[in-house]
């Protein structure tokens, strides 16, 4: 302080001046930083609104497109792009520019812009093209009258859907992640849009997929045979369910026939060859059990082309024309096929869509006894097959319906369709629905049951499976694979043909159920401890207690095991492996029985 006395007054008044400046310069700073975070905050305010008025329109246009009202959502994707444009104009001038290329408050201000911009792409870009297909390609034009599919429409949209594709795909791409923290409510949104976007990306891939594949599916070039196999799922295999019954489907210019039907009983077993492409592990895996004999074993695997192949030469063995394809569905799948048409009436029995599940797994096995009633139950399931491939082709039947239920069965997994032609597997197995085993090295959980008692239980089935990981450190990494396995059946109440239990030759009647469960691993993984309850299982057969067994399919580890299910007590097997450290998401397949698995994953992704 003494010092201050000797500053020259000109230095002082030098001081002075310099602080005024400096004073003058803050005060400038701030009003300028004020102004701007004024007109961001105002501008950003405006942008939200029209954001929000944009959102609604679009869900306005979804909704209108799942009722078949193409024109509105057309309306509805217009009003969106407008809202959108304007939210994108701003928060795309010289001062968000700017300002979202600083350090710190930059980072936020560019992911509101990322958020604008694709929000701004998929309604100017993505969806009016894939509304204008979905127009072209609405239920009242895109079957004929006489119920054929208008393949000319399909291949027309095609170019259009493909060109959707890829542009939500690039939005994708561009929407990326923040380079650092943004703040909370920003955050929310990009992860509101980026979810979004990844559901239009899988809706217009599977979309693009399918009207690359329908046309030759629906026999644009040439006619096609397809064997489509009824799989009853309250006795699982592989692939689903015991085979009981079937239907011959032709496929000729867009139109669909019925040729030919019938129950398993109408299905002759007898010892194939092995067919060309059929892998020794199937041989060894199953061929013991049957499964290149008998039909109700064929499916044993649930790798569907190999079963498909086998059952081609099931098929032909007893006089059968050579198939294009193998289609697998359950009662889930069909109720979802004919949910919005009238009731099944075939006889005296009138079955609503929403009903044929229950009734199929549980009404039509009552009064059910000895050979005589067998058969008539057989005919009767024959019978409500052709009423339902009726109901299809009919040209009267709701098209808008139809395409829905078809998309769910498919995306549900429980249709399934696999061919040897070369132009439908590859679109097959791109749009995975071709039951294949999962091929590569990822990560992979995969628990399978097959019935092993002969009884009808396992409608009543409850699956879950835990699957768990360690880091992504070193060659290989510890696991766990846990499935849980409970059978639910009610004490009482069930048609006694649904309780018959075989073992070892003799046959009793009960509700405790029994399964062999297979989970496949990753492949390369090593077991390093087996529990069942609780308690260790070794790979040795000891007297009577369970024993863990393990085998090579397709490449990919299985441990299996046959396991007794006494109703309402779960059965846990848990699996602690040491897999290798390989790239991808954890890939858990998902066997389709009646009632859904329960799935929970911790798998790093390496």
């Amino acid at each position: 302080m003494l010092a201050l006395l000797f500053v020259p007054l000109s230095d002082v008044a030098a001081i002075s001046f310099t602080a005024r400046r400096w004073v003058v310069r803050t005060a400038i700073l701030l009003l300028f930083a004020t102004v701007i975070a004024v007109w961001l905050g105002l501008s950003g305010l405006s942008a939200q609104r029209h954001l929000q008025a944009a959102r609604a329109a679009l869900d306005t246009a979804r909704q209108a497109l799942l009722d078949g009202r193409p024109q509105e959502a057309r309306a509805a994707v217009v009003r969106a792009g407008k809202d959108t444009a304007r939210a994108r104009a701003l928060t795309d001038d010289p001062v968000w520019k700017a300002t979202a290329a600083l350090p710190y408050v930059g980072v936020t201000l560019k992911a509101v812009r990322a958020v604008v911009a694709g929000a701004d792409d998929l309604s100017r870009v993505v969806l009016p093209g894939a509304v204008a297909a979905a127009e072209s390609l609405s239920p009242q034009t895109l079957r004929r009258a006489d119920g054929s599919f208008d393949l000319a429409r399909i291949k027309a949209a095609a170019p259009e859907v493909h060109a959707s594709a890829l542009a939500a795909q690039g939005v994708r791409d561009r929407l990326g992640r923040p380079a650092g923290p943004v703040v909370g409510a920003v955050a929310t949104a990009q992860r509101q849009l980026a979810a979004q976007v990844d559901q239009v990306v899988d809706l217009l891939g599977s979309a693009d997929r399918t009207l690359k594949l329908a046309p030759a599916l629906l026999g644009s070039d040439r006619a096609r045979r397809y064997l489509v196999l009824v799989q009853q799922s309250a006795e699982s295999r592989g692939t689903g369910g015991l085979i009981g019954g079937f239907a011959v489907i032709e496929a000729e210019a867009g139109q669909l026939r019925t040729v030919d039907q019938g129950s398993n009983a109408d299905l002759e077993n007898g010892a194939v060859a092995v067919p060309p492409g059929v892998p020794a592990s199937y041989v060894d895996l199953y061929g013991g059990d049957g499964a290149l004999e008998l039909w109700q074993n064929v499916n044993l695997s649930p790798d569907l082309p190999t079963v498909a192949r086998v059952v081609e030469a099931l098929w032909q063995a007893q006089g059968g024309k050579p198939l294009d394809g193998v289609i697998a569905l359950d009662s889930v799948a069909l109720a979802s096929i004919l949910r919005g048409t009238s009731p099944l009436v075939v006889g005296d029995l009138t079955v609503a869509p929403d009903r044929l599940v229950e009734f199929l797994a549980v009404e039509q096995y009552r009064g059910v006894s000895g050979n005589r009633d067998r058969g008539v139950r057989k005919d009767l399931l024959s019978d409500f097959a052709v009423a339902a491939a009726a109901t299809l082709s009919s040209p009267g039947s709701d098209t808008r319906a139809l395409v829905r239920g078809l998309a769910e069965a498919v995306t549900s997994g429980h249709l399934r369709m696999t061919s040897r032609d070369s132009l439908l597997q590859p679109g097959l197995r791109a749009a995975e629905v071709d039951g294949a085993l999962p091929g590569g090295a990822g990560p992979l959980a995969f628990p399978v049951v097959s019935n092993a008692t002969g009884g009808k239980l396992d409608y009543f089935l409850d699956r879950s499976v835990v699957y768990l990981a360690g880091p992504c450190q070193g060659v290989r990494r510890p696991s766990s694979i846990s499935v849980r396995l409970t059978n639910q059946a009610p004490a009482e109440g069930l048609p006694p043909y649904m309780t018959v239990r075989n073992v070892d030759g003799v046959s009793t009647e009960s509700t405790d159920s029994g399964v062999v469960l297979r989970v496949y691993g990753t492949p390369g993984s090593r077991l390093i401890r087996a529990t069942l309850d609780g308690r260790p299982l070794t790979m040795d057969a000891v007297g009577s207690a369970p024993y863990l067994s393990y085998g090579v399919e397709a490449g990919i580890p299985q441990w299996f095991l046959t396991l007794d299910l006494p109703r309402g007590k779960p059965r846990q097997l848990v699996l602690q492996l040491a897999e290798p450290t390989v790239p991808g998401q954890a890939r858990i397949p998902v066997q389709p029985l009646s009632r859904p698995l329960g799935v929970r994953v911790a798998v790093p992704a390496c």
